[in-house]
């Protein structure tokens, strides 16, 4: 035998163990420096009796500490989606809205297939939205006030938690309540467009439908001159009244719809007010006149339309006079 494999031979018995033991996989998360001076355990399972235990005692906040400890310390233990779940409850027990939403979202980033009661978390998720929405602020000064669109965040971020549950229509309509209330009336308008997009059969579709052309109309009377609102604003009641033919909502779009249509007519007739006015272009008032009688022929607009038809056409009829002289004064003698 050489030398070299008396040494190698050598070097392994010296470092092969006495027993065959399993390979064990030890853990070595982070801990954190809340718990610097905290006491800790050695196994999961001890640390998740330990910190159950002080929350039911109802020490939140070291229970709170003890949970997080666990978490980031045996992140793949079974006990972790346990606490991380316990976490967002100690957290909105306590008040704290903001943190127990990011404490509930941590558990679906990272423990979505280990978790038990998904629907149960978007539940605490969506009260937390709901208490954002409906929370008044500084309340020292006239009671207060309501900041609805602070909630649109959460409840965004909730339909991304899960588009297929049961309140996600429910969610995508509060969505778009929050922007209509907060008077940003394009943004509410994408979000009742959206959930009409998504769940066209949902309950709230009808009310998302009609918030909808509300806003619509808002925008019009603030931009009364702009053509485009109106065309979407007529645009959206016809949908509105094919799509839901007995809703309840019918009277009151009808009326809208007639009160557009005689805007649009009026905005046509002065048109062709603009060309009778202009010399030369009686033609073209007469043919302005004509398109308000065939295209609005309810219009309160049509009388006065057919009474210029008829003046500009008796003009247009009449023998041209030739122009007469007219004498020329002498010039003013200079000095």
């Amino acid at each position: 035998m050489s030398f070299l494999a008396v040494l190698v031979s050598a070097a392994f018995v010296q470092t092969a163990p006495a027993e065959e033991s399993p390979y064990v996989l030890v853990e070595k998360g982070r801990g954190t420096w809340r718990s610097m001076f905290d006491r800790k355990m050695e196994t999961p399972e001890q640390q998740w009796t330990y910190a159950r235990e002080t929350q039911n005692q109802g020490r939140l906040r070291k229970a709170d500490r003890r949970m997080l400890y666990l978490v980031r310390r045996w992140p793949n233990s079974k006990e972790a989606p346990l606490a991380a779940r316990a976490r967002g409850d100690i957290l909105l027990a306590q008040g704290d809205l903001d943190d127990a939403f990011q404490a509930y979202q941590f558990l679906i980033d990272n423990y979505s297939s280990r978790m038990a009661e998904y629907d149960a978390v978007l539940e605490s998720q969506y009260n937390i939205a709901v208490k954002v929405m409906n929370r008044r602020r500084m309340r020292l000064f006239f009671g207060g006030f309501r900041a609805p669109e602070y909630a649109v965040k959460y409840l965004e971020q909730i339909i991304r938690n899960g588009p297929q549950w049961g309140r996600a229509p429910e969610v995508q309509y509060l969505i778009g309540q929050c922007q209509q209330d907060a008077k940003e009336y394009e943004l509410a308008i994408s979000a009742y467009s959206l959930l009409g997009y998504r769940y066209p059969d949902s309950r709230f579709a009808e009310d998302a439908a009609w918030n909808q052309l509300q806003c619509l109309n808002l925008l019009r009377e603030e931009y009364p001159n702009s053509p485009e609102m109106l065309d979407r604003t007529l645009t959206a009641s016809t949908v509105f009244l094919d799509t839901y033919p007995d809703s309840r909502y019918n009277p009151d779009i009808i009326t809208l719809r007639n009160s557009l249509y005689e805007v649009r007519a009026s905005a046509l007739f002065e048109t062709a007010g603009f060309y009778a006015r202009v010399p030369k272009k009686p033609d073209a008032a007469i043919l302005y006149d004509k398109a308000v009688i065939s295209e609005y022929p309810l219009s309160e607009r049509i009388p006065d339309a057919k009474e210029r038809i008829s003046e500009l056409e008796e003009l247009l009829n009449k023998p041209e006079e030739d122009d007469p002289v007219v004498p020329h004064s002498k010039p003013l003698p200079f000095g």
